[in-house]
């Protein structure tokens, strides 16, 4: 009676096991039908992948990402003589297929059985199944198409999971460990930009990790010398200020430092460690960085401006400030920002002047007053010069006006009235 039992269980155990490899065989021919059915095939193989006698099978996951395969070999074909079809089906395929294709190859590294002697044996059959439709993949537009059709949707997340699925094709551990694969794959400046759009997109999606992690990507050795210039400086960009969005300063700065070391040329990075100083209030500290700029870039005259706004707007030290801001006109003359702010901080000066002798005697007050009229009128040649250099630009306009008015111009402040 045990005996019979036992012969059952193994009848019971066999017929499952029979029962799944079916199921296999028939996602299979689903597939590849002359009139497939992707639905019925994806039943099909979800119940294999999910049976104990054939979740760890590497045929069983090959198949599962070969219907995806089947069905991006099917839109590929109405692509390519001019057919419509969806997009979007068409990335979804490629997708799913890889999915499932990275655990094949995964559960392929497992022994399968043992010879007499107990060396191993492994599945060699699908990993060389999958590698050459991975080179067939990365060679069409299914996941760049995909991504941004829903980048112009706004789905940036999904942009970025087609986008990071395409880049990381070359990289699988499939591609790198098979050198016949992997000379089929050339990581040019077409595939760092591909890797950029992927960091960006993660980035509008919010999706920080994994922003930074394909931002990282531009700083390899390799992307050096590979990737864009002008990407490799905005990927380090957008990194700052993801560390910005989260709150994180003390990255922030820290990662600001690294990039002036790095990128001596650019003074975005040197511009925004002064503006986080700033906003920090460590006026000494942006000081310092400004004084080790324009011993960096004595041509520079954003820094000679920055610097002697520092001076000025924040610590109040006008008369420290003049020569300083005279220096950014001297470098950039045609510059009407330059001459506008040299204007302004002459013409706060006297502001303050006049401010302070509010409560001072008559006589007190006569003499400070003469003295903040007179840094009007040093005001009034820098602001004349702004406007003279942009005079569309209202804000010019508008101080001039003010300091006509306040020097008793009325001809020249009525004829600069709207």
């Amino acid at each position: 009676m045990k005996k019979s039992i036992f012969l059952a269980a193994l009848v019971l155990i066999s017929a499952g096991c029979f029962a799944q490899k079916k199921n296999v065989n028939a996602a299979r021919n689903l597939a590849e039908a002359e009139t497939p059915d992707y639905v019925a095939a994806r039943a099909a193989i979800t119940e294999a992948l999910q049976n104990d006698e054939t979740k760890d099978v590497p045929n069983t996951w090959y198949i599962a990402g070969y219907i995806g395969y089947k069905e991006f070999e099917a839109i590929d074909l109405k692509r390519q003589t001019n057919q419509s079809f969806d997009v979007n089906v068409w990335g979804d395929a490629v997708y799913e297929s890889l999915k499932y294709w990275k655990t094949a190859y995964e559960k392929a590294q497992n022994p399968i059985s043992y010879d007499k002697k107990g060396k191993p044996k492994y599945d060699k059959r699908t990993p060389n199944s999958i590698y050459p439709k991975m080179i067939e993949y990365y060679k069409t537009p299914a996941l760049l198409w995909a991504g941004s059709e829903a980048y112009n949707n706004n789905n940036y997340s999904r942009a970025y999971d087609m986008y990071i699925t395409y880049v990381n094709i070359p990289e699988s551990e499939i591609i790198k460990n098979n050198p016949k694969a992997a000379a089929e794959f050339v990581l040019d400046s077409t595939y760092y930009t591909n890797v950029y759009y992927a960091a960006r997109f993660a980035y509008e999606a919010q999706r920080y990790p994994e922003a930074l992690e394909a931002f990282e990507r531009m700083n390899s050795e390799h992307a050096a010398t590979h990737a864009l210039h002008n990407e490799v400086i905005s990927s380090n960009m957008y990194i700052y200020q993801i560390y910005i969005d989260q709150n994180d300063t003390t990255k922030a700065v820290e990662y600001l430092q690294y990039c002036i070391d790095k990128f001596p040329e650019e003074s975005w990075f040197t511009q925004n460690l002064i503006n986080v100083y700033i906003n920090s209030n460590k006026v000494e500290e942006a000081l310092q960085i400004l004084d080790l700029a324009i011993n960096r870039e004595p041509n520079a005259g954003q820094y000679y401006l920055t610097k002697a706004s520092v001076l000025a707007v924040i610590l109040g030290e006008y008369e420290q400030s003049f020569d300083i801001y005279k220096k950014a006109t001297e470098i950039e003359p045609n510059n009407a920002a330059f001459w506008h702010a040299l204007g302004i901080a002459y013409s706060d000066y006297a502001t303050k002047i006049n401010n302070d002798a509010a409560y001072l005697s008559d006589k007190e007050y006569k003499i400070e007053k003469a003295k903040s009229d007179a840094q009007l009128a040093i005001a009034l040649p820098y602001c004349q010069k702004a406007y003279e250099l942009e005079p569309d630009n209202a804000e010019y306009k508008h101080s001039l006006r003010s300091l006509y008015y306040r020097l008793g111009m009325n001809d020249k402040y009525e004829a600069l009235a709207d």
